[in-house]
């Protein structure tokens, strides 16, 4: 189950992301490049939950 500070991962692979939380479109997920902190939203079908 995904909720708030689910760690996660793209089913095709990817870093891992943690869950901020949902928006109306899906899941609003953050994860580090590097020392940038990136944020973007996925639909729950794109997702595994790692953690």
């Amino acid at each position: 189950m995904i909720e708030k500070g689910t760690v996660v991962q793209l089913k095709s692979g990817g870093p891992e992301m943690t869950v901020k939380g949902e928006s109306d479109y899906g899941w609003v997920c953050t994860w580090f490049l590097h020392s940038e902190v990136k944020e973007f939203t996925f639909v729950k079908e794109q997702l595994n939950v790692v953690r």
